[in-house]
C-alpha cells in the first residue's frame, strides 16, 4: 500500500491526457451536426445521446486503464470525473449511458472496491446532473468573467467530496488508509481535470454554437436577398400598378405597369406630385390628410380613386396605400397598389340596371317596382286619396306558350306591357312581377268605385285582340286589387295581399277583378299554407295509402280495393283525407298528389303481386287532373312498367259533383283510359244535379252509390227507394253497381235483394296499411247466408 504521491501525480496527469482527447473528440462530435440537409440533421441529433454516452464512457475506460492501487482491490483514478462532467454536460441518457459502461467495466474487475466504485459513480453522474440544472445560477450578471470558473471549480470540489465519500463505504480500517494516502491527490486532481476539461468542453460548445449562429445569418441573408429580389420582381412584373410616394403625395418611383396604364415614362412621374393623376373630390391636402388617419389607425387606406390618363381619359382604379415604415419605426414612405376596375364597375351597373328592370318589357322589375311602391307610400302619408294597387294575370298564357312557342308568347308579352303602360299613364307605377304577372298602381282615386271601374276600363283594353305573326290573339287577364289606406302595410304586404285577390279571381273562374277582404285573405292564406304544407309532405314521405277492400255480393269474393289517402302529420298525426283535401282543391298540390297516388297505386300492386294475392285497385283523381294531357300518358307508361299486373288493374273514381262542369272532356278521357284497359267509377252517385245526363253521356263502367243513402236505407224508405232507383238506372245502362257505407249484414242483404253487384264499408273491412290489406286478403271468408243466396235478376 505504500506508494508516493509522485507516481500518483503522474497517473493522475496521464488520465488528464485522456481528458483532454475527450474533448477533441466531443468537438469532432458536434461539429459533426451541422449539415445543410435537415434530415440529416435530425437523424444525428437522435443519435447524439449515445454517441456521446459512449465516447465518455470508453474514454473512463481508458483512465482505468493507468490506475493507482491503494491497497488490494482498490484503484483511484479519473472515471469518477468522467461520470461526473458526462451528467454536467451530456443530455440525460448520455449520462445514463456514460454510468452504464463504467459500472460494467469496473464490475468486471472485480476486488472490494467495486461496491463503493458503483456508489462514486452514480454519486458523481448524480452531482453532475444537479450542477447543470443550476449553471443559469452563475451568470455573468452575479459572477462577472469568472462565472464559468465559478461554476467548474464548484463542480470539481463537488466530484471530489463525492469521490471521497464514496470511499468512506469501504470497510473502515481501509477506508482510513485510502483517504490517508489519496486526499491529497483527488482534491488536487479531480478540481483540475474538471476544470481543465470543462473549460475545453465550454469552449467546444461555444465555438459550435457560434458556427452555428454564423451559418444561420448566412441562411437569412441568402433568404432577405431572395426576398429582395422576388420583391424586385414583383415590382417589376406585377400587372398592378405599384408607386411608391411621400407623405405629401411627392412620387418616388413607379412600376412598369403604372407607368403603362397613366401612359407616362417613369422618369416623368418622378419626384411629380401625384394630384396631377387623379381627379380628388376636396383637393389634394384632403386626400393625402385622409390617407394618413387610415394608415395611423389602421395601418393602410383602401378605397376607389378616378385617375387621370395622359391622354386625359379617366378610370376607375381600386388602390390600397400601405405606410412603409423605417428602422426606427416612424413611416416616410407609402406604396400604393391598385387596378383598373372601370369595366367591373361598369359591369356591375349593367347588372344593377338589369335587376332593377325587366329584360323583356322594359318595365320595372318586382325588386324595383316594391322600391318605387314604398317610396310612393311614405309620401302619401300626409295626403288625402285613394291608392289601388293591382296584380293582373294573363289568363291561358301557359296554354298560349306551348301552343304556338316562346318566340310568340314574348311579343304578347311585349304587347301586353305597351298597353298597359299607354292605359296606365306616366305617373302611375308598373312592372312586371312575374313570367304573366303584372302590377300597376292608380294613384289619387277619389273612392273605391271609381279605381274599380279604371281598372275594368284597363283591363278590358288590356283584352283586345293584337294580331302577331299573322296569328290573331285574344287572352283576358284576371285582376286582384287592394286600396291603401283602407289597407295599411308596406309595398310587400299590399302586393301580398293584391295577389291573395289575384289567386281569388282565378278560383271564381278568371276574366275577372276580386277586390282583397281580410277574412276571404286569410282563408285563402291557410289553404296556401296547407297546399304547402302537403308538398312538403310528399317530398319527405309523410303520405301513405291505405286500402279498402270491396267484395262481390254473390259469392263474398275480393274484387279490388279502393286506395285511400293518409297523412303522417309530425304534429297532428294520422289525417284522412277530410282533413286537408278541400284547402288543395285548384292548387297545383292536387295534381302533384293524384300524380303521387298514381305512382304509389302500381307499386302497391306490384306488391300485391308478389305476395300471391294480385288485386285490382282504385284511386281518386280530380277531374282537372284527369282531363291534363300528361295523365293518360303517365297511366300508359306505367302500365307498361308493369305488365305482371292483373287485367284489369287500375280502376280511377271520379266525384259526380267534380265531372259535372268538363263533362264532354270528362267523357274524352274515360274512352281513351278504356281503351287501355283501365275502368272508371262514377264516385258518390246520386249527390250530383244530372245523374241521368252522366250515365248517358259518360262511358263509365261502374257506378258507386253515395253511403249517405246506403247507412239509412234500413230504416228510411226514401233512402231505399233512391237506392233501389240507382240499381235500376244503372243496370239499364249496363253499368255495374257497387255500394258504400256498408256497416252490417242487414245493409249487405238489403243490398243483395236490390240486386247491387258490389260492397265496399266498415261492415266488410275499414282502410288498412297495404301489409294489413294482404293479411286481410289471406284470411277473409264471406259470411255464410252470402254463400248460395238467390241473386235478383237483372
Amino acid at each position: 500500500m505504500n506508494i508516493d504521491t509522485t507516481s500518483l501525480i503522474r497517473d493522475m496527469g496521464m488520465n488528464a491526457g485522456l481528458l483532454c482527447f475527450l474533448a477533441a473528440l466531443y468537438s469532432i462530435v458536434l461539429s459533426g451536426l451541422r449539415h445543410p440537409d435537415l434530415g440529416i440533421r435530425k437523424a444525428r441529433q437522435r443519435w447524439l445521446p449515445w454517441i456521446t454516452g459512449l465516447m465518455f464512457g470508453v474514454i473512463g475506460i481508458l483512465t482505468m486503464l493507468v490506475p493507482l492501487r491503494l491497497a488490494e482491490g482498490v484503484i483511484v483514478d479519473a472515471r469518477l470525473v468522467m461520470a461526473g462532467l458526462a451528467g454536467a454536460y451530456l443530455s440525460p441518457l448520455g449520462a445514463v449511458l456514460c454510468a452504464v459502461v463504467l459500472g460494467a467495466y469496473r464490475l468486471s474487475l472485480g476486488g472490494i472496491g467495486s461496491g463503493p466504485a458503483m456508489v462514486g459513480i452514480v454519486l458523481t453522474t448524480g452531482i453532475g446532473w444537479l450542477w447543470q440544472r443550476h449553471r443559469p445560477y452563475f451568470s455573468p450578471q452575479r459572477f462577472g468573467a469568472f462565472s464559468d470558473g465559478v461554476w467548474l471549480i464548484g463542480l470539481g470540489l463537488s466530484l471530489a467530496a463525492g469521490g471521497m465519500l464514496a470511499i468512506q463505504t469501504l470497510p473502515p480500517e481501509i477506508a482510513r488508509a485510502v483517504t490517508t494516502r489519496s486526499w491529497m491527490a483527488v482534491v488536487v486532481i479531480y478540481p483540475i481535470g474538471t476544470v481543465l476539461l470543462g473549460f475545453l468542453l465550454d469552449n467546444t460548445q461555444k465555438l459550435n454554437q457560434r458556427e452555428e449562429t454564423l451559418e444561420q445569418t448566412a441562411e437569412t441573408l441568402k433568404t432577405m436577398l431572395a426576398e429582395a429580389r422576388q420583391a424586385a420582381s414583383v415590382f417589376v412584373n406585377s400587372k398592378d400598378t405599384i408607386a411608391i410616394v411621400q407623405p405629401d403625395g411627392t412620387v418616388l418611383d413607379v412600376n412598369p405597369t403604372y407607368s403603362n396604364v397613366l401612359g407616362y415614362s417613369r422618369e416623368e412621374l418622378i419626384g411629380k406630385s401625384s394630384a396631377v393623376l387623379r381627379l380628388d373630390e376636396g383637393g389634394e391636402s384632403t386626400f393625402l390628410r385622409r390617407v394618413a388617419q387610415a394608415i395611423e389607425r389602421d395601418g393602410r387606406w383602401h378605397g376607389e380613386l378616378v385617375r387621370r390618363r395622359k391622354n386625359g381619359e379617366a378610370f376607375v382604379s381600386e388602390v390600397t396605400i400601405e405606410g412603409i415604415k423605417d428602422p426606427d419605426g416612424v413611416v416616410r414612405k407609402w406604396v400604393s397598389v391598385g387596378k383598373d376596375v372601370t369595366e367591373q364597375r361598369r359591369l356591375e351597373q349593367a347588372l344593377q340596371q338589369f335587376g332593377n328592370y325587366d329584360a323583356l318589357t322594359g318595365l320595372s322589375s318586382r325588386r324595383l317596382f316594391a322600391k318605387e311602391l314604398n317610396a310612393t307610400l311614405q309620401k302619401r302619408i300626409e295626403t288625402n286619396g285613394i291608392l289601388a294597387l293591382c296584380l293582373l294575370d294573363i289568363d291561358q298564357f301557359k296554354d298560349l306558350n306551348e301552343q304556338w312557342g316562346q318566340p310568340l308568347a314574348d311579343q304578347f308579352l311585349r304587347v301586353f306591357a305597351q298597353r298597359l303602360r299607354a292605359e296606365a299613364g306616366p305617373d302611375n307605377l308598373i312592372g312586371r312581377i312575374g313570367g304573366d304577372e303584372f302590377a300597376v298602381t292608380l294613384k289619387d282615386c277619389a273612392h273605391t268605385e271609381a279605381a274599380l271601374q279604371r281598372l275594368e276600363g284597363l283591363r278590358q283594353s288590356l283584352a283586345r285582340t293584337a294580331v302577331l305573326d299573322n296569328v290573331q290573339l285574344r287572352l283576358t287577364c284576371s285582376a286582384g286589387v287592394t286600396f291603401y289606406p283602407d289597407d295599411l302595410g308596406d309595398a310587400d304586404g299590399l302586393l301580398r295581399h293584391a295577389d291573395l285577390a289575384l289567386y281569388a279571381a282565378k278560383e271564381q273562374g278568371k276574366d275577372r277583378i276580386a277586390v282583397f277582404d281580410i277574412q276571404q285573405g286569410q282563408r285563402l292564406q291557410a289553404r296556401r299554407h296547407t297546399a304547402k304544407l302537403v308538398e312538403d309532405a310528399l317530398l319527405q314521405g309523410e303520405m301513405e295509402l291505405f286500402f279498402q277492400p270491396k267484395v262481390r255480393i254473390s259469392d263474398g269474393q275480393v274484387i279490388g280495393a279502393e286506395s285511400l289517402i293518409r297523412w303522417h302529420h309530425p304534429e297532428r298525426g294520422l289525417l284522412a283525407p277530410g282533413a286537408f283535401m278541400d284547402d288543395i282543391v285548384g292548387t297545383p298540390a292536387s295534381g302533384k298528389l293524384d300524380y303521387w297516388v298514381l305512382d304509389a297505386a302500381f307499386k302497391a300492386g306490384h306488391t300485391l303481386v308478389t305476395q300471391g294475392c294480385p288485386l285490382p285497385l282504385s284511386i281518386n283523381i280530380a277531374v282537372p287532373t284527369l282531363i291534363d294531357s300528361q295523365f293518360q300518358q303517365e297511366v300508359a307508361r306505367l302500365l307498361k312498367q308493369h305488365p305482371t299486373l292483373p287485367q284489369p288493374f287500375l280502376e280511377v273514381e271520379l266525384l259526380e259533383t267534380e265531372t259535372f262542369n268538363d263533362l264532354s272532356a270528362v267523357a274524352y278521357v274515360i274512352q281513351g283510359l278504356d281503351d287501355l284497359g283501365v275502368h272508371c267509377s262514377i264516385d258518390d252517385f246520386g249527390t250530383g244535379y244530372s245523374s241521368l245526363t252522366y250515365l248517358q253521356r259518360l262511358p263509365a263502367q261502374i257506378v258507386k252509390i253515395d253511403q249517405s243513402f246506403v247507412r239509412e236505407m234500413l230504416d228510411n224508405e226514401r233512402d231505399r227507394a233512391l237506392v233501389r232507383g240507382i240499381v235500376s238506372l244503372a243496370h239499364a245502362f249496363n253499368r255495374t253497381v257497387v255500394a258504400e257505407g256498408v256497416e252490417t249484414t242487414a245493409h249487405a242483404g238489403a243490398l243483395r235483394d236490390l240486386g247491387c253487384d258490389g260492397l265496399q264499408g266498415y261492415g266488410i273491412a275499414r282502410p288498412m296499411p297495404l301489409p294489413d290489406l294482404i293479411r286481410w286478403i289471406r284470411a277473409w271468408q264471406p259470411p255464410p247466408e252470402w254463400v248460395g243466396a238467390p241473386q235478383p235478376v237483372r
